[in-house]
């Protein structure tokens, strides 16, 4: 039985192309990007005040955290990254040591720390992924303790400050 030619054109429409493509370094800078060890920004009071003073503004505006609000993210990620495992130095010696003509059989990679802990992963298909190690959540969670009750404070603060006074409800009555 012979079977038919199915011509590169046909095999690329169908996503059945086998190139070899390059790895290239994820990006390590901006709110998006990948966590890699940094020197800290501050000291650790002056995180806590900013933590602090970013839960009050947060709280003015009638927020909460979160993916949207982008001081609050880049001020979390500056904290944290303090601890991160320094995922640039371990990438970049990870491609340094895959021969180049490896490079586009990569199906999925893992790179570790010295303690043999995953940091961060690669598959053609997804890119690069961070696994975040116990430390980054710990600090995770101490950063998310400083704002919460901060901003928890800040509502406390403001129901009380509401409550109806004799003379506000004579106005109503």
């Amino acid at each position: 039985m012979r079977f038919p030619t199915i011509s590169s054109d046909t095999l690329k429409l169908l996503g059945v192309e086998n190139k070899l493509t390059s790895i290239s370094m994820p990006s390590f800078s901006g709110i998006n990007s990948m966590s890699t060890k940094s020197a800290p920004a501050m000291s650790e009071e002056k995180y806590k005040e900013a933590i602090i003073a970013q839960a009050k503004k947060d709280f003015e505006n009638g927020k909460f955290g979160g993916h949207e609000n982008a001081s609050y993210r880049t001020l979390k990620k500056s904290f944290v990254s303090v601890v991160s495992p320094d995922r640039k130095g371990s990438i970049a010696q990870m491609l340094r040591q895959l021969p180049f003509m490896q490079r586009g059989n990569v199906s999925y990679l893992e790179v570790k720390d010295a303690k043999g802990n995953i940091t961060s992963t690669y598959s053609p298909h997804n890119g690069w992924h961070a696994i975040g190690t116990r430390e980054e959540r710990n600090r995770e969670s101490e950063f998310n303790a400083i704002y919460t009750e901060a901003w928890r404070a800040l509502k406390a603060e403001a129901q009380h400050q509401v409550k109806p006074t004799s003379s506000s409800i004579d106005t109503f009555i």
